[in-house]
């Protein structure tokens, strides 16, 4: 059975327009230019396969011959979404490669390089995310493993060089130039599908999430930030999606709603659990509860407090040079440091978000890494 299409024409389920990420859109364009350089075919749209098996239609502007591969463009479509990427053109060439096998990732113009440890990618490589990177990998190796390819290229390896028209200026708009990461955007996605953020319907989803979550009468509902609470509690737990709520960056006005709409004598919920990343997590430690970037501090500063009180001055000071949270828990993890920092900061979270709902129910916390590892516990709090 082949894979399903997604729809974009299909709304989502706050009913606006869904776009596609950057990552998809540096995927269309590696395939469209591959297979323009191995069979000559110049598609006006081209199928790629997602991270989640399902497969996306994206429009390809155009495709060309270079001097030594071939070129294609697409252009980004974040629907709904304000994002400052929307309507962006990005390119990728792909050509042979002079280091023989595999896949080699390059930043073209308009692509950030990564200056600094601490991110997703390692210091000195082009700001490919590792999905976006896995997407263009896995597309472009279906295509070399078809018959029809000449066994010249498909052993040869490939350069593939991506960049974005006008990249430089639109990473001014973002964290960019301050996360250590030089010359332009990152190209970034974890499903391929950029869904719609707008502020009221979103936050009209989020009450949705939450009314249903408390109708199915279960002892306890989830509220995560993002995909990675949602993926570890019905994927990995079996849990319903249904009890799963994405409160995205509003976790205060989730938290809200949950007080108003909770009724003990009416919901069986007993325990709330908050999952997710402590950059988002971490930053209702110090109140705040709208855990946007344009509306609240990074999270570093708390988490590094907490570490003051609990590690000697030699031991802490190894986590002083932290540039983000997720360099921070790598550099604690390398210093044996990691368990105890993130039980300590999962605490606090608890014990905040215990006392914000007014102690009417347990909240227990996750804390995961980028990559999905579990790093942090909380002991719930009784209500």
């Amino acid at each position: 059975m082949s894979a399903p299409f997604i729809d974009l024409t299909i709304p989502a389920s706050n009913g606006m327009a869904r776009g596609i990420t950057t990552g998809s859109c540096a995927t269309a364009a590696a395939r469209s230019a591959l297979e323009f350089l191995i069979f000559n075919s110049e598609k006006q749209q081209i199928a790629i396969d997602l991270p989640s098996g399902e497969k996306l239609r994206v429009p390809v502007n155009f495709c060309r011959k270079t001097k030594r591969g071939a070129i294609a463009q697409v252009t980004k479509n974040a629907g709904d979404d304000p994002d400052v990427t929307d309507k962006c053109k990005v390119e990728v060439e792909v050509k042979p490669s002079e280091k023989k096998n595999g896949i080699h990732f390059y930043a073209g113009d308009g692509v950030g390089t990564v200056t600094e440890d601490g991110l997703q990618i390692p210091k000195g490589e082009p700001a490919i995310n590792p999905i976006p990177r896995s997407m263009i990998r896995q597309n472009l190796e279906h295509i070399l493993k078809d018959p029809a390819t000449p066994e010249t290229l498909r052993d040869c390896g490939l350069d593939v060089v991506v960049s974005v028209l006008g990249g430089k200026d639109i990473a001014l708009k973002t964290f960019n130039p301050r996360l250590g990461i030089e010359g332009g955007i990152s190209i970034l996605g974890t499903t391929g599908i950029v869904e719609p953020m707008s502020l009221s319907a979103w936050k009209a989803s989020v009450e949705i999430y939450i009314d249903v979550a408390l109708a199915t009468q279960s002892e306890f509902i989830v509220f995560s930030p993002g995909r990675w609470g949602q993926k570890f509690f019905h994927q990995e737990r079996g849990i319903p999606l249904n009890r799963i709520c994405l409160v995205s960056n509003f976790i205060g006005f989730a938290l809200d709603h949950l007080k108003q709409h909770f009724h003990p004598e009416k919901n069986q919920v007993k325990t709330l659990v908050l999952a997710g990343h402590p950059g988002k997590l971490a930053k209702v430690i110090e109140g705040h509860w709208n855990t946007h970037s344009s509306e609240s501090p990074s999270a570093l500063p708390a988490i590094l407090k907490i570490a003051e009180n609990i590690f000697s001055p030699d031991k802490k000071e190894k986590l002083q040079s932290s540039r983000t949270v997720e360099h921070l828990i790598q550099l604690s993890r390398n210093n044996q440091m990691s368990d105890i920092l993130f039980q300590a900061v999962a605490d606090k979270i608890s014990r905040a978000a215990s006392k914000y709902l007014g102690k009417t129910m347990q909240v227990e916390v996750l804390l995961a890494d980028f990559k999905g590892n579990l790093i942090g516990q909380a002991a719930t709090h009784d209500g």
